[in-house]
C-alpha cells in the first residue's frame, strides 16, 4: 500500500516521512492492531529503538508472545 502525505501538511507540523512511520507504528501497537514485531516493521526501527520511542512516549514496553494477539505458536 502507498500512502500519500502532502508535503506542505508535514513541514507544518514539522515532521518528516519516517517520523511519520514510527508515529503510525507507535499508535498501532498501542491500540493493539499490531504486534511489536510488525511494529518494529512498520516504523523500520530494530526492537531496541523502537522500545526507545515507547519509553520517550511514556508507553510501557510489553512485548507479548505470538499466541496472546490470537496467533498460533509454530512448532
Amino acid at each position: 500500500m502507498r500512502l500519500e502525505l502532502s508535503d506542505d501538511i508535514l513541514r507544518r507540523a514539522e515532521i518528516n516521512r519516517a517520523d511519520v512511520r514510527i508515529a503510525l507504528a507507535v499508535q498501532l501497537y498501542a491500540d493493539n492492531r499490531i504486534d511489536h514485531a510488525d511494529a518494529c516493521r512498520l516504523a523500520r526501527l530494530a526492537a531496541v529503538e523502537f522500545n526507545r520511542e515507547l519509553l520517550v512516549r511514556d508507553m510501557t514496553v510489553q512485548q507479548y508472545p505470538a499466541v496472546s494477539l490470537g496467533r498460533k505458536e509454530a512448532g
